[in-house]
């Protein structure tokens, strides 16, 4: 797998009907995972910049309910990990 989405999702997407923030896939307007990524979004790649399309890989589960990268894993997590978050959190 190529770690172009990577260098993707280390920025936000220009795009103002997504608005990913770092870190997560695009979005569509139905909130659901983007197929590929907008592309005013990997154009601020610079390796990236003359790609026709850059693809959401299959771990971000194109098509799927999108959430946040990050936040979904907190409901994942025992409530004392979660009681730890709170009382670590700056």
């Amino acid at each position: 797998m190529s770690d172009d989405f990577k260098r993707v999702e280390s920025h936000d997407c220009p795009m103002s009907t997504c608005a990913a923030p770092a870190g997560s896939p695009c979005r569509t307007g139905k909130n659901k995972v983007a197929i590929q990524y907008h592309t005013a979004r990997f154009r601020l790649v610079p390796q990236l910049a003359k790609a026709l399309n850059v693809p959401t890989p299959a771990v971000r589960k194109p098509g799927s309910a999108w959430a946040q990268a990050g936040v979904a894993e907190l409901y994942d997590r025992s409530p004392e990990h979660y009681a730890e978050l709170h009382t670590t959190w700056p």
